[in-house]
């Protein structure tokens, strides 16, 4: 099993992936997240729902949400 660290919200967690690297889309899945809702960025970087997270790697999610 491998980790990665997220941080949504200003809180960081680790999640464990069976694989070597996740597929953005897959880890909001994983995490119950509406893709078309969240914005993933790792580093400065954002990424596409298609883009490989790789173990031990950090990524930033954003969740947008309507105060309407």
């Amino acid at each position: 099993m491998h980790e990665i660290v997220v941080e949504i919200d200003g809180k960081e967690e680790k999640i464990t992936i069976k694989k070597y690297s996740i597929r953005v889309d897959s880890l909001l899945e994983k995490l119950s997240i509406y893709p078309e809702t969240a914005v993933v960025m790792k580093g400065k970087d954002l990424l596409c729902d298609d883009d490989r997270i790789k173990a031990g790697e950090k990524v930033k999610i954003v969740v947008a949400t309507s105060k309407g």
